[in-house]
């Protein structure tokens, strides 16, 4: 028997799964629950084999909820259920240690066969999704770019003074080429410091690099 867990905020959508599920002989679903906060603080008390989640819910979203129980049981397997425009949490929750990705719109056999490979320790991923991931590849990257930004509060100014930094100029090329002084460069490179946790130049570098906030 494969225990399965559905955490899923819609009535709905949840009772429409819980029926499929009760079609298949060897599926139980053991625990259900509307949001990602209510599945977290009832994990300890858990004994499941799969984790169904929704991404959009209210309290605390399907990707939280994931990063947070896949730090207390690394072992568990979590299956996110997705809509065509949320392929641009791919990644997120594939770094959070979601295992399967399986569309709303997929029929029964599919969500099942996602079930039993991430069952017996594979990975799943809607066709479907992956090719809509590879087509919108781009605009999903540069998405994720902008609300780095939004979220960091860079301004245009900043990302522009960040672009720089991460070619090589130095605060008087800075001062020169943005038409400031060199105190006021100084002065927004420590701002930058201190919204990105960077600690000097080259861990600023490094983080723009490593977060696609600047492409060199």
């Amino acid at each position: 028997m494969i225990r399965i867990v559905l955490v899923e905020d819609l009535d709905m959508i949840r009772e429409g799964i819980k029926l499929l599920i009760s079609q298949i002989t060897d599926f139980l679903i053991v625990a259900e629950y509307k949001n990602g906060q209510e599945f977290v603080d009832n994990l300890d008390n858990l004994d499941c084999d799969i984790v169904i989640t929704d991404i959009d819910m209210p309290v605390l979203n399907g990707i939280d909820a994931t990063k947070i129980a896949i730090a207390k049981k690394p072992n568990l397997k979590i299956i996110a259920l997705s809509l065509y425009n949320d392929s641009k949490y791919y990644y997120e929750l594939i770094t959070a240690g979601a295992k399967g990705f399986v569309l709303k719109q997929s029929s029964v056999e599919e969500l099942e066969q996602a079930i039993r490979e991430v069952n017996t320790g594979k990975s799943y991923f809607s066709e479907q999704l992956l090719y809509n991931v590879i087509v919108n590849m781009q605009n999903i990257e540069q998405t994720l770019v902008e609300e780095k930004k939004n979220l960091l509060q860079l301004t245009n100014k900043e990302s522009e003074l960040l672009t720089l930094i991460c070619k090589g100029l130095t605060n008087k090329e800075l001062a020169d080429k943005l038409f400031l002084s060199t105190k006021t460069i100084e002065s927004n490179k420590a701002k930058l410091m201190r919204k990105t946790g960077a600690k000097n130049n080259a861990s600023l570098i490094i983080w723009a690099i490593k977060n696609k906030i600047v492409e060199i």
